[in-house]
């Protein structure tokens, strides 16, 4: 076996791994490739003050004043039109929220909060030092007890439930039981130091890593939006994937007028789908796309190849094009053929 077929093979035996056992991705930037510093990269914002929830259930999309303490949620800040200004993960703590967004929002994201605060006892700031893994896959819970962290009542608990766990007298350690990839599992947070023993002590169990361009592959594959790909401040939400971030039974929230709208009139332009790209050649983001249902029919986001050839992308497609559909990809000057399918995240 020559050395290509073999590194498609390893390749895609760990994303088998995050099927049936478990694979360990890093949150943090300083762990990953240099040519794809953002992906799986994770922030942190903590919000304080006496009117902290509700203050964030009056702007963002989400039921946070409906979360218990130990709960967490999807969620969105959306500009006044509604189009998404960030992605986020909510998580309410005893005296504290915990805001997770993507790598580099942190900063804007707490300062467009603070500016909306005008009388409101609430302060956001990002937290310094904050270092994140995931560990995904149907094994995640066991892999974690073999190296002492067991996730214990938390695996019984929704998505998106947390806990702090003491990975040893001086360090503590932030579980949250988390979905991505495609997959369900958990992030473990804190201190550098401590995130990182933690992945030594994963990769000494044998639990392999899913480096930055598989980790893109499983993604894509998955159909879920990233921040700066399908997330982006020219869409609305529910066009981009982020529907279940909306709670449509709140009151108010910043941008809830337009959204309201849209769902009243059941009508959107854009949906995210992905793309079964047909042949070697590979589409990129911004490539156009064509069909006999629409002569433009939508864009490229991300792109990718699967361990063994397969090629994938996800679009952001005209409604009126539908699932199982063939479309035509304006790559420079070649056409790239590719189907329609659903994007389920």
């Amino acid at each position: 076996m020559n050395a290509e077929p073999a590194r498609a093979a390893a390749q895609a035996s760990i994303l088998a791994e995050l099927r049936t056992g478990a694979v360990r991705v890093a949150g943090g930037a300083e762990h990953l490739p240099e040519h794809l510093p953002e992906l799986g990269a994770r922030e942190l914002i903590v919000a304080t003050g006496a009117d902290r929830i509700r203050f964030l259930h009056g702007i963002v999309t989400g039921n946070v004043a409906g979360t218990p303490v130990g709960g967490g949620g999807r969620s969105a800040l959306l500009t006044p039109k509604g189009h998404v200004v960030a992605d986020m993960r909510i998580f309410v703590r005893a005296d504290q929220v915990w805001i997770v967004v993507a790598p580099g929002l942190a900063a804007p994201t707490a300062s467009a909060l603070s500016r909306y605060a005008i009388m409101d006892d609430f302060a956001a700031a990002p937290r310094a030092g904050f270092a994140s893994i995931a560990v995904l896959g149907p094994a995640a819970a066991e892999r974690l007890a073999a190296v002492g962290l067991p996730p214990g009542e938390l695996a019984g608990q929704p998505l998106w439930s947390h806990a702090d766990l003491r990975a040893d007298p001086n360090n503590q350690l932030w579980l949250v039981r988390a979905r991505e990839l495609g997959a369900e599992g958990y992030w473990v947070a804190g201190d550098a130091a401590a995130v990182a023993a933690v992945d030594g002590r994963l990769a000494a169990a044998g639990v392999p890593a899913l480096d930055g361009a598989l980790a893109e592959v499983a993604r894509i594959a998955a159909g879920e939006p990233k921040t700066g790909a399908e997330i982006t401040a020219d869409y609305f939400p529910m066009e981009v994937g982020l529907d279940g971030a909306i709670d449509y039974s709140k009151g108010c929230y910043l941008g809830q007028e337009p959204i309201v709208r849209i769902r009243d009139r059941g009508h959107i332009n854009w949906r995210l789908v992905g793309l079964e790209v047909e042949g070697p050649d590979d589409p990129a983001p911004g490539d156009t796309l064509e069909s006999d249902v629409k002569a433009r029919a939508g864009r490229v986001t991300s792109a990718a190849r699967a361990p063994g050839g397969a090629g994938v992308a996800l679009a952001l497609a005209h409604v009126s094009v539908p699932d199982g559909s063939a479309v035509r990809i304006r790559h420079g000057d070649q056409v790239i053929s590719a189907r329609v399918r659903a994007a389920a995240s």
